[in-house]
């Protein structure tokens, strides 16, 4: 069995979660997102929250030690917050964007698959730390989530980026609402 193909038994569910929690096939996923829509037409439509959990939280840990590294005061607090941010969004994104989905595209995903898509597309966690990529890679982000509704719920492109405007703009629109409560 080579090493190409030895992921999809794990990622298509055969069982066994030893195998699905390793730091190998944590790197044997972010190689296959090198080809992000090969690696998006092998995700089942169903699944459990496992690998894509652990997938996420590895990113956000990877992600958190170097930004908190940018941090002069309260390194521990700014890192907890970076960690839970970047941990957070792709949950509160699949929500929202199910919430979306569930009007525009009826029946075709499910929470858990599209925060599988969400939490597989923070990959991008692992260079956006550098400064000046923050930006650029949510954008990239958003990308591979739309590619991932393509790919996995077989919707067209211009659907899966009204999926991702509308989300987006629901985003941007619980933050603006959020502000005053925050004191910002």
């Amino acid at each position: 069995m080579n090493v190409m193909s030895e992921p999809e038994s794990v990622i298509k569910g055969n069982g066994d979660r030893r195998m699905g929690t390793s730091v190998h096939q944590i790197l044997r996923t972010a190689y296959k997102m090198l080809h992000p829509g090969d690696f998006y037409e092998g995700l089942p439509r169903e699944r459990g929250h496992t690998p894509p959990l652990v997938f996420l939280f590895i990113c956000s840990i990877l992600f958190t030690i170097p930004s908190s590294m940018f941090v002069l005061q309260k390194k521990i607090f700014f890192g907890l917050m970076f960690f839970l941010n970047a941990f957070s969004m792709p949950f509160i994104t699949a929500f929202i964007l199910y919430l979306v989905a569930m009007l525009l595209c009826k029946g075709l995903f499910t929470y858990n698959t599209l925060f599988g898509i969400t939490a597989y597309a923070s990959i991008t966690l692992l260079i956006s730390w550098i400064p000046g990529l923050a930006g650029p890679t949510e954008i990239l982000r958003f990308c591979l989530i739309g590619l991932g509704m393509v790919k996995v719920g077989r919707i067209s492109y211009l659907k899966a980026f009204f999926c991702l405007l509308c989300t987006a703009a629901a985003m941007i629109f619980l933050i603006q609402l959020f502000k005053p409560i925050l004191g910002q």
